[in-house]
């Protein structure tokens, strides 16, 4: 009762050490590549926002952090304003976002529910919010790795017409 057991074992892994190897190589070979996006749409990757005027520039405005800010608009003296961050290689804070709040932002504590998100620190000119124009606000500073407010600023002087020097 065995032996014949054992031939039939036998054949069939005989017959399945040939046929799952050539299975595997022609599954291999019907394989799709595997597919890539070139290029995101145009919803998902609005075109930059050009700013051709500079209305101030400060290195003073976030008083802990060596925080270059730069004061954009679209146009001179018309057009939304844009903000442009840049620091020192020394200032190396992990997953740095950058947020706009209405009042003065804490210097600590969680990040407020009134603040709108601009983006990265290294990220191109921040638009900021129609908000930051009506109302007074500043900017904040989170690291989302230590989760932490790194640094923040007074009021952010906004010129209300025409160009400001600070």
């Amino acid at each position: 009762m065995i032996h014949p057991l054992r031939q039939f074992h036998g054949r069939a892994f005989m017959v399945l050490a040939i046929l799952l190897p050539a299975a595997f190589a022609v599954g291999l070979a019907a394989r799709q590549p595997v597919p890539t996006a070139k290029a995101l749409s145009t919803a998902l990757s609005p075109a930059p926002r050009r700013f051709e005027s500079v209305e101030w520039k400060c290195a003073d405005l976030f008083p802990n952090a060596p925080v270059r800010v730069c004061l954009l608009r679209e146009q001179k003296q018309s057009g939304r304003f844009g903000i442009k961050l840049t620091a020192d290689a020394s200032f190396v804070k992990p997953d740095l976002i950058v947020y706009w709040c209405a009042g003065l932002p804490p210097k600590s504590g969680p990040v407020p529910q009134n603040a709108i998100l601009l983006g990265t620190f290294n990220s191109e000119a921040l638009l900021l919010p129609e908000e930051a124009t009506k109302s007074g606000g500043g900017l904040l500073l989170f690291s989302l790795a230590d989760g932490e407010v790194v640094a923040a600023t007074g009021t952010l002087p906004l010129p209300a017409t025409g160009p400001l020097s600070h």
